[in-house]
């Protein structure tokens, strides 16, 4: 690997990272001029503002750890003072694999600069160009837990890089990193692996949403899971290719980066910034709400989304998981209408699927207010004309819906069936 550089026109510099270095003249002219010179250096501090003599022992050249999974998100428009050094924690083979900003067909040549080292350090054996790692035939993995990257030349890029730990991605087919700045949309002939799995970092926002998905004639399901596949992920989204899953767009995403597992070739989807329909009722449309802080280390819990229909709706909704870590947080869910008091269920303490409400109303508004990091909650929500029309998009299967309830209890002093809503505690047969 990236044994060879080739030059047609003149070039300033050239670095030779291995330990010898062989230059060989063709002219077909035999007119030609040329002239080069060599220096022996151990590591250079700069590319063109300083002299080549000034320079910094390959041992002791600055370098920047950056353990796998999503510490590892690196833009490639590296200085050239530093080198970084991906380190997998579990002791397990590095594998890097990286994106070209809004251009999931294109390797950025750009990393033919940028020179990649088996080990902890630039004394380490010499691997080859980045360029050269990630177009491989085969996959390229570390011989032990580091694998070091540096970029001599100080070239700008849009590139992208991103390090897991081997064991992490040996049961996908197919992995790919992804990087959009608005919008992306994969074709159905991206990936034909039986289980592929994509990591998306976005750039532009650090909400995406899901606006459309296809399944081809084998494909089985996709989830949605935090962080990258070396990270300890949480599973939240599950679409099922015999399930309603186009009632459930656009769906949300909280978090810059992500990772998408499909079962089954053939899919399409699109991933976009563009949250304009997000808050749009319609008839049987489902849906969760996340806490930032589910999605995204550090990020806080609050949220406050209000889903507004010109008609009366008949709105489902669990709070499938509140965690309170702070007193005086809570979460709520209030449905109502426009001079009407709305009906409101709030939790302050940490509670699991505590049973479904039914409200009718104009509005469903869902919240959670707090500041603790480690605080969060999940809501699911269901929607349907609540006059009792269909209208809902197209899908595979039936949904569950209010009519298969056992029995409900009325929740308030005052309900007007005629009004503004009714509120119910329902359970499931």
């Amino acid at each position: 690997m990236g044994t060879k550089t080739s030059y047609n026109t003149p070039a300033d510099v050239f670095f030779a990272a291995a330990k010898s270095a062989t230059i060989s003249i063709k002219s077909v002219s035999g007119n030609s001029k040329f002239w080069f010179r060599y220096e022996m250096v151990p590591g250079t501090d700069t590319f063109l503002d300083l002299p080549l003599s000034k320079t910094i022992p390959v041992g002791q050249f600055p370098s920047n750890r950056l353990p796998t999974g999503s510490q590892s998100q690196l833009r490639l428009a590296l200085p050239a003072t530093q080198a970084y050094s991906f380190v997998s924690p579990s002791n397990d083979k590095v594998v890097i694999n990286t994106a070209t900003l809004d251009n999931i067909n294109q390797v950025d040549e750009k990393m033919k600069k940028i020179y990649v080292y088996d080990g902890l350090d630039l004394n380490s054996p010499f691997v080859g160009t980045l360029y050269d790692y990630v177009t491989s035939p085969t996959l390229r993995t570390s011989s032990g837990n580091v694998t070091t990257i540096v970029n001599f030349y100080g070239t700008p890029t849009d590139s992208y890089a991103l390090a897991n730990d081997f064991k992490s991605l040996s049961q996908y087919e197919t992995y790919n990193f992804i990087v959009y700045s608005n919008n992306v949309t994969i074709p159905n002939n991206f990936q034909n692996g039986v289980s592929n799995a994509y990591t998306f970092y976005c750039t532009g926002s650090g909400r995406s949403y899901l606006t459309d998905l296809s399944f081809g004639k084998d494909g089985h399901k996709v989830d949605f899971r935090t962080l990258t596949p070396s990270d300890n992920v949480q599973f939240l989204l599950e679409y099922l290719a015999t399930g309603p899953f186009a009632r459930s767009l656009p769906q949300m995403i909280p978090g810059k980066l992500f990772t998408m597992i499909t079962l089954g070739p053939e899919l399409s989807f699109t991933l976009s910034t563009n949250g304009d329909n997000w808050l749009t009722p319609y008839n049987g449309r489902l849906g969760t709400v996340f806490s930032d802080s589910l999605w995204s280390p550090g990020a806080l819990p609050s949220y406050n989304y209000t889903f507004e229909s010109t008609t009366v709706m008949k709105f489902t909704f669990n709070f499938h998981s509140v965690i309170v870590k702070k007193d005086g947080e809570q979460a709520r869910v209030q449905v109502g209408q426009p001079g009407f008091q709305p009906a409101s269920v709030t939790f302050n303490h940490t509670v699991t699927d505590p049973g479904v409400r039914v409200a009718n109303g104009t509005y469903l508004t869902a919240s959670y207010i707090g500041d603790s990091p480690l605080s969060s909650s999940i809501i699911t929500f269901e929607m349907w004309n609540a006059d009792g029309t269909t209208n809902a998009p197209a899908s595979n299967t039936t949904a569950t819906t209010p009519s298969s309830m056992e029995s409900t209890t009325k929740l308030g002093s005052t309900v007007n069936l005629i009004g503004a809503f009714v509120l119910l505690f329902v359970k499931f047969l």
